[in-house]
């Protein structure tokens, strides 16, 4: 990029980072001026506004505001992504606008490793009046200071809230990298956060390899502000609790867009450690049944909400149809074979058999395989007692 150019980018830049604090409102001047051009891969056009020739003021100020309806919030984020990224430090993180004040930052699929930086979870952030609430921080600090730094210059979020769904450390460990925010979360899950992190955060070191330096020193800071009991609110936000496993849960989220112009605003729920991008689904450190049960849990809770209901997982995009119930026919689809195979004396070091009903898509995923042997150990351990000796979770 030329010296020029740069300069042009930086003017751009500063503009809107001078205008944040206003929020998306103050930044539409900065996208509407002529003199600064945007960041490189966005066209900008001089409209009439722009040049100081308006066609008349009511009808301008209609225009803005049709843009900022239409998503100019998430124009502007897309246009900025190199700027901010290069002010923030680290990678440019996007910011997806999935309703209105809702935004998700999409998770790199599969597993953590030094080329995604362990971003492998889904974070959404909401608007709800003069508050930002965040769900997930990010795999370390350092992930979770270019996420607030980038927010702030994008959007005009001044993170004040952050919630920790559920103890898995690429979730969860971006709050020590933050500006001073609340930080929320379950006791049961502040309480496996402060067992199970030590161990975790090293296991994550490793998988990061040459990006292990994100983590930091200390990279744990555990919530201050707990929540009780199996539901709430919090927020623009009604929770749920429920397990994964045995001494493992979770925290399932609903929000619910203003209606505004909507005569039937979307219902967004973020499922966190139970809905999957798509079948086969990470059965890791968990009970198999109690996923199941979990996502069925989840349906009957939603049904109120009929077809406005759309749904965020670990991974992947907002999802709209039934695949809620399709990741609990997988589990349950799997427990059913591994069983029938037992009984059957198949051995177990035998690769998995045919799933029924399942396309080799899911079969041949590297996860299919994993979740057998899971699924295999809990079946014997269930039909042989409670003295069966299960080997401890991948």
């Amino acid at each position: 990029m030329s010296e020029l150019s740069q300069s042009r980018v930086c003017g751009a830049c500063r503009c809107c980072k001078t205008h944040a604090r206003g929020g998306v409102r103050a930044s539409d001047t900065c996208a509407l001026r002529s003199d600064l051009h945007p960041c490189p891969g966005a066209a900008q056009p001089r409209s009439r506004l722009a040049q100081g020739k308006p066609a008349g003021r009511g009808k301008a100020l209609g225009f803005v505001r049709t843009l900022r309806v239409a998503g100019l919030a998430a124009w502007l984020s897309m246009a900025q992504t190199p700027c901010a990224a290069a002010e923030c430090g680290g990678p440019a993180l996007p910011f997806v606008a999935i309703g209105p004040d809702l935004w998700l930052v999409p998770a790199q699929p599969g597993e953590a490793d030094a080329d995604n930086r362990g971003r492998v979870s889904n974070l959404v952030l909401a608007r709800d009046g003069r508050r930002w609430w965040l769900l997930g921080s990010g795999p370390s600090p350092a992930m979770g200071r270019a996420l607030a730094c980038q927010a702030r210059l994008r959007l005009g979020a001044r993170i004040t809230d952050v919630v920790s769904p559920w103890a898995r450390p690429e979730l969860v460990l971006g709050f020590a990298g933050m500006p001073p925010a609340r930080h929320w979360a379950h006791a049961k899950v502040t309480a496996a956060m402060r067992d199970q992190c030590p161990v975790c955060v090293e296991r994550l070191r490793t998988r990061l390899g040459a990006a292990a330096a994100d983590l930091g020193e200390r990279p744990v800071a555990l919530p201050a502000h707990l929540l009780h009991g199996d539901r709430g609110r919090l927020g623009p936000f009604r929770w749920w609790l429920l397990p994964r496993a045995p001494g493992r849960w979770v925290t399932v989220w609903r929000h619910q867009a203003s209606a505004g112009a909507l005569a039937e605003p979307d219902v967004t729920w973020i499922a966190h450690g139970l809905l999957a991008a798509a079948p086969p689904g990470d059965g890791r450190e968990a009970e198999l049944a109690l996923l199941e049960s979990g996502l069925r849990r989840l349906q009957d809770l939603a049904r109120p909400d009929g077809g406005r209901a759309r749904w965020v997982g670990e991974q992947g995009g907002v999802q709209t149809g039934g695949e809620t119930a399709e990741q609990a026919r997988y589990w349950r689809d799997l427990l059913a074979a591994a069983a029938a195979a037992i009984d059957s004396g198949v051995a177990e070091s035998a690769p998995p058999p045919p799933l029924p009903g399942w396309s080799a898509a899911v079969t041949g995923h590297p996860w299919h395989a994993l979740n057998w042997q899971r699924a295999w150990r809990q079946v014997e351990a269930r039909e042989l007692g409670p003295d069966a000796s299960v080997p401890p979770a991948r």
